[in-house]
């Protein structure tokens, strides 16, 4: 009788492979984990901005402004880092407020619009009225010069 003497190559071939097959699986698993980190992280970002948008534009709501007929004209509070701007509508008859909030990886902010009618005071300040449903996040004005960054 001629007795067989195993090596264990093929325990050995077959160990491999699946330690193969495992590190690609950890691979992918891998790129698809961070992939969804960036989106989440990218979410976080404009969930961030947009509120802070939406916090200038009721901010925004409760300042006194003065009636001036050309360009934007536009008031911070930078310790809130608050910013919004408003400038007469092509209209003539309702103004756009516009409230920005940071992106940290853009170099321009978010923005969200409101239509707005103008209550002017005999001293020349102007007090906002929110139109109903005229929250935008673009700008609603027809003629698109008006929403430049021009301020």
């Amino acid at each position: 009788m001629k007795k067989c003497a195993q090596s264990g190559g093929g325990t050995l071939a077959m160990i491999m492979l699946i330690s193969i097959v495992g590190l690609l699986l950890m691979s992918g698993l891998q790129r698809q984990l961070d992939a969804a980190m960036r989106t989440a992280n990218d979410e976080r970002h404009y969930l961030r901005a947009f509120n802070q948008a939406l916090s200038s534009l009721n901010w925004a709501q409760s300042l006194r402004w003065r009636d001036a007929q050309a360009g934007w004209q536009c008031q911070a509070l930078a310790t809130e880092a608050l910013k919004a701007c408003l400038r007469k509508a092509s209209d003539e008859e309702q103004w756009l407020l516009r409230a920005e909030g940071p992106m940290p990886a853009s170099p321009r902010p978010l923005m969200v619009y409101r239509r707005v009618v103008a209550l002017t005071s005999a001293a020349g300040h102007v007090t906002l009225q929110p139109v109903a449903r005229g929250w935008l996040d673009f700008c609603p004005d027809k003629d698109r010069m008006r929403c430049a960054d021009a301020e």
